[in-house]
C-alpha cells in the first residue's frame, strides 16, 4: 500500500527535518555517471515529518474510520459480564474499589502490592468506573474499548508525525487495533492495565517523535539538549502514569532509542551518549519500577531452572510469530508444556536467529526491519518468562505492544515493494483490506466467548489439552451455580493436570463434600493445606466438616488458624465465634461481612442462618429472599428457606423450596427428607412415603443421620419401615 505523500513546509526542509536517503538503482547510476562523468549522488527523499494543517483532513477521517471498526470488531461486549477469574481480586470481591473514588482508596492503591502488582493508576480507573457506573462489567469493558481505541489513534498520529505517511502509519494501527489477539486485553475487565498503559506508551512516543521534530530546527543540527529538554519533561511523565498502569511498559526508552534509529534517524547527527543523556530520567523511572514490581511480586515469582525457562521464552517468541497470521485457538491460559521436544526448541531456535541475522544484515538499507524486529523482542522481555511470575507462559495480552513492531516491519516492507513496483499498488491495496476485514470479523467472533466466565472456560478447554486453570474455573462455575455433579469431572481433570496447585486441591475438596463423599473432602482439603499452609479457604471448609463430624476442638483449631491467615476477616470470625457457640458476636461479625460485600450470596446465606438460629425470622426470611435475588439457584437458601417456612407453618412456601431444592441437587436425599417430613404432617402419607423412599435410594446413610436430626429420634439403622412408622406418628405433631 503507498503511503500518503504529504509535503514538509520550506522552513522543515531548510533545517534537514525528516530526510532520508533514497538508493538509487544501480543501472541509474551508471547512466548518470556516464552522462556527466562524475560520481553519481543519491538523491535526497523526504521521509515525511510534519503534517501542516491543510492536510490533517485525511488524518481525522482515518482515526474517525479506526474507531468505527474497533466499535464494530468488539460491540458484543456491552452485554457481558464478569469473569471468575481476577476480576473478583480487581473489583468484584474488592470492598475497596467497589467504594467508588474516594481519598482512602487512592491511598490504598498507592501504597498496596495487590494482586502481585504495584499499578495504581489502574486501581483508581477502576474505581472511577464504580463511581460513575457501579458495579457493572458492560461499563467496564466499554470503557476498556474506548482506551483502546485512544491507544490506536495515538499509534496512528507518532507513526504519521514519526514518517509523514499516512496510509502505511493507518495500516498498522488497524491491524494492532482489530487483531484477535487484542480481545483478550479489551475484553477482560482486570486486564484494563494493558489498554492503559498502552494508550499512554504511544501517547509517550507521539510527545517524543513532536518534541524530535519541533527541535530538528536547533542550531545544534537537531540533537540539541536544551531544545528538547521541555518535551522530554512531558514524555517522563506520561511514561510515569504508564508505569503506574502496568510496570510492563518498561522498554519504553529502548524503544525510543530505535525511533532514533528509524525513522528520525538521529543517529546520523547526534552522538549516541547525548541520545542516553537525554533518556536518564526515563531509565531512572523504569529502575524504580523494576525494584517495586521484584517486591510486589516476590510471592508470584516461580522458582524454576533458568534453563527451562530460556526453552520456554525461545518456544513463547516463535509461536508468538505463529498467532501473528494465524491467530487460531486463541485461549485465556495456555498451560505450560512438561517438557520442550529438542527438535521443536532447535526449530525456533533457528527461526530466531536466522530472523536477526537478515535483519542486521539489511540494517542501513531497510532500517524499518531492524526497529520492527527489536521492537518486537525487546518490548516482549518483560513477559518472556526469564523471570517467571505465576504459571502462565505465554498469554495474547502479552503481544499487545510487541506485536505493533511486527507490523511495522511488515507493513513498511509492503510499502517499500509498491514503490519499486507501483503496478502492485491495487493488488495489495486489496489484499490489505482483506487482511483487516478478516482481523476485524476474527475479534467478533473471539469477543462473543468473553461472555461469561463458563462460555470462556468451555472454549478454552475445547481449544487446548491438560489445562488444569480452565478445568478449576469451570468447576468452581458449576459449583457456585449448585451443579457439583456436573462440577466433579472437570475439577479433577484440574487436579490430574497439575495436583501441586493448592487452590484446585480446596475446590476439589468442597465439590466432593458437597456430593458427599466426607472421605474424599478432607483428603483433598488436608492436600491443600500441605502444598499452601497461607491459604485459608480450606482451613475453614476443613472446620465445617469436622464440626459435622463432632471434631468440635479440631474444627475450632481450624478456624483459628483461618482466621490469623485471614487477617482478622470477619466472616472467618464470625465462623468461629458460632462455633464457639457465641452466637450474638458470629450474628455482628456476619452482619459487617455483609455491608463489606453486599453482593456474596454464600455470605448472606450464612448471615440469614445465623439470624434464623437466633429466633429473628422475618430478618433471616428477608435475607435469605435476598440470597436467592442474587442467585435464584442458590440450594442453600432453599433449603434454609423451606426449613424456616416449616417452623413457621408455612408449609406450601416451603414445600416450593424444597421442590426446587430438589430439581438443584438431584441427588442429595436431604430435600426429599424435608418433603416427607412436612407431607406427613399434612396428612399425605402416600407422598410422604415415596419422598422418604426417594431418600433412601439416593444415600441411606445421609437420609438416616438427617432424618433423626430433623425428628430427634435415634437413628432408625436405614429401616424403611421404622422410618415409615416414625411419619404416621409426625401427624400428632403438627402445630396448632
Amino acid at each position: 500500500m503507498v503511503g500518503m505523500k504529504v509535503a514538509i513546509d520550506e522552513n522543515d526542509a531548510a533545517h534537514g527535518r525528516g530526510y532520508t536517503t533514497a538508493r538509487m538503482g544501480r543501472k541509474s547510476r551508471l547512466r548518470q555517471e556516464r552522462r556527466t562523468g562524475e560520481p553519481a549522488r543519491e538523491k535526497p527523499r523526504v521521509e515525511k515529518t510534519a503534517v501542516p494543517p491543510a492536510d490533517r483532513k485525511p488524518i481525522l477521517i482515518a482515526c474517525a474510520l479506526l474507531v468505527v471498526a474497533i466499535a464494530i470488531a468488539f460491540a458484543r461486549v456491552r452485554s457481558q459480564d464478569y469473569i471468575t477469574l481476577d476480576d473478583p481480586e480487581y473489583v468484584t470481591a474488592n470492598s475497596t474499589v467497589k467504594n467508588g473514588l474516594s481519598a482512602d482508596g487512592i491511598g490504598w492503591a498507592f501504597t498496596a502490592f495487590h494482586s502481585a502488582n504495584w499499578h495504581p493508576l489502574t486501581w483508581i480507573t477502576h474505581m472511577l468506573d464504580v463511581q460513575l457506573f457501579g458495579v457493572s462489567a458492560p461499563a467496564e469493558k466499554l470503557v476498556n474499548v474506548a482506551m483502546h481505541a485512544g491507544a490506536a489513534i495515538f499509534l496512528l498520529l507518532f507513526l504519521v508525525r514519526a514518517t509523514g505517511a499516512l496510509w502505511p502509519s493507518a495500516m498498522v494501527a488497524a491491524l494492532f487495533a482489530l487483531h484477535p489477539t487484542r480481545v483478550e486485553s479489551v475484553a477482560w475487565v482486570s486486564e484494563r492495565k494493558d489498554v492503559l498503559s498502552a494508550l499512554l506508551f504511544f501517547l509517550a512516543l507521539y510527545l517524543y517523535v513532536r518534541g524530535v521534530v519541533r527541535a530538528s530546527g536547533a542550531p545544534s543540527g537537531g540533537g540539541a539538549l536544551g531544545a528538547r529538554t521541555t518535551p522530554m519533561i512531558w514524555v517522563a511523565v506520561v511514561f510515569a502514569l504508564a508505569l503506574m498502569a502496568k510496570p510492563s511498559v518498561i522498554t519504553l526508552p529502548f524503544v525510543l532509542l530505535l525511533l532514533d534509529w528509524w525513522p528520525l534517524r538521529r543517529f546520523e547527527r547526534t552522538p549516541l551518549s547525548q541520545l542516553l543523556l537525554e533518556k536518564v530520567p526515563l531509565f531512572a523511572l523504569t529502575l524504580v519500577s523494576i525494584i517495586l514490581t521484584l517486591r510486589a511480586q516476590t510471592e508470584a515469582i516461580v522458582q524454576t531452572s533458568l534453563s527451562s525457562r530460556i526453552e520456554n521464552a525461545i518456544i513463547a517468541y516463535a509461536d508468538y510469530l505463529r498467532m501473528l497470521v494465524w491467530p487460531a485457538g486463541l485461549a485465556i491460559f495456555y498451560p505450560t508444556p512438561a517438557s520442550v521436544p529438542v527438535a521443536t526448541l532447535l526449530i525456533a531456535l533457528v527461526v530466531l536467529i536466522a530472523i536477526t541475522a537478515l535483519v542486521i544484515r539489511y540494517a542501513r538499507r531497510f532500517p524499518y526491519l531492524v526497529v520492527g524486529w527489536f521492537w518486537y523482542l525487546g518490548t516482549l522481555v518483560p513477559m518472556s518468562g526469564i523471570v517467571k511470575a505465576g504459571i502462565q507462559w505465554i498469554a495474547d495480552r502479552y503481544t499487545y505492544i510487541s506485536y505493533v513492531g511486527l507490523f511495522i516491519a511488515i507493513v513498511w516492507g509492503v510499502k517499500e515493494i509498491v514503490e519499486r513496483r507501483p503496478q502492485l499498488t491495487r493488488p495489495l491495496a486489496a489484499v490489505a483490506i482483506a487482511i483487516i476485514a478478516a482481523f476485524g470479523i476474527a475479534t467478533f467472533v473471539q469477543a462473543g466467548y468473553w461472555k461469561d466466565a463458563q462460555t470462556l472456560f468451555s472454549r478454552t478447554i475445547a481449544v487446548t489439552s491438560n489445562n488444569p486453570v480452565a478445568e478449576a474455573n469451570l468447576a468452581m462455575i458449576l459449583f457456585d451455580r449448585d451443579k457439583p455433579k456436573e462440577a466433579l469431572p472437570h475439577i479433577r481433570a484440574s487436579v490430574a493436570a497439575d495436583p501441586s496447585i493448592a487452590s484446585s486441591q480446596y475446590t476439589l475438596g468442597r465439590v466432593l463434600d458437597a456430593t458427599g463423599d466426607r472421605a474424599g473432602a478432607e483428603q483433598a482439603l488436608r492436600k491443600a493445606i500441605a502444598l499452601d499452609a497461607s491459604f485459608a479457604g480450606p482451613y475453614r471448609t476443613l472446620a465445617d466438616l469436622q464440626m459435622k463430624a463432632g471434631n468440635k476442638d479440631e474444627a475450632l483449631h481450624l478456624l483459628t488458624r483461618a482466621s490469623e491467615l485471614d487477617g482478622g476477616d470477619p466472616a472467618t470470625r464470625a465462623q468461629l465465634a458460632a462455633a464457639r457457640g457465641d452466637l450474638n458476636a458470629a450474628l455482628s461479625d456476619y452482619a459487617a461481612a455483609v455491608a463489606a460485600s453486599p453482593n456474596d450470596a454464600n455470605l448472606r446465606n450464612d448471615y440469614a442462618t445465623m439470624l434464623a438460629r437466633q429466633q429473628r425470622d422475618q430478618e433471616a426470611l428477608n435475607e435469605f429472599n435476598e440470597v436467592l435475588r442474587l442467585r435464584p439457584d442458590h440450594y442453600f437458601a432453599h433449603m434454609n428457606s423451606g426449613a424456616l417456612l416449616r417452623r413457621l407453618g408455612r408449609e406450601n412456601e416451603a414445600i416450593e423450596h424444597f421442590a426446587k431444592a430438589t430439581f438443584l441437587r438431584p441427588a442429595s436425599p436431604d430435600p426429599h427428607v424435608y418433603l416427607a417430613l412436612i407431607l406427613a404432617v399434612r396428612g399425605e402419607q402416600a407422598r410422604a412415603i415415596s419422598e422418604i423412599d426417594t431418600a433412601m435410594k439416593l444415600d441411606a446413610v445421609e437420609a438416616n443421620r438427617y432424618f433423626s436430626e430433623l425428628v430427634r429420634l435415634p437413628p432408625q439403622n436405614n429401616n424403611l419401615a421404622s422410618y415409615r412408622a416414625v411419619l404416621q406418628q409426625q401427624l400428632a405433631a403438627k402445630p396448632k
